[in-house]
């Protein structure tokens, strides 16, 4: 677990693009291997992918909200941690071994949509491109 409070805006935004990327990545490969045949190695890729976003994102919301202490940049307490922290919340709630039918779709697109609420993307990797 990094220490979130010593990222720089930089590493933040890195951090958060390659969530909404892996997200990205999750739903496309889902939406392909839901409409055919799939071997059971990239379902199992993909089941631990499933696992390892949504795991990262509560690890660091739980982490953001034991060290309230506000140390840390702006960009970490003003756009980071209420994004990974509702996306912790109201996404990934799917079984990630499960169907992909409209609730596996609907955790991912729910996590993405609290990721991207305060900046967008592209603006994620702007910052982290600085």
């Amino acid at each position: 677990m990094a220490n979130l409070e010593k990222l720089t805006d930089e590493q933040l935004a890195r951090r958060m693009s390659k969530y909404i990327s892996m997200l990205q990545s999750i739903a496309v490969r889902a939406e392909y291997y839901s409409l055919g045949q799939c071997g059971e190695k990239e379902l199992k890729e993909l089941a631990d992918d499933y696992k390892n976003i949504r795991d990262s994102i509560r690890e660091d919301s739980r982490y953001l909200n034991y060290g309230r202490d506000k140390k840390g940049s702006l960009l970490l307490w003003d756009k980071y941690f209420p994004s990974v922290s509702e996306a912790a919340a109201w996404g990934l709630y799917a079984d990630p071994c499960g169907n992909f039918d409209k609730e596996y779709f609907k955790s991912l697109a729910d996590a993405e949509e609290r990721l991207t609420k305060y900046y967008s993307y592209d603006y994620w990797r702007i910052i982290a491109e600085e």
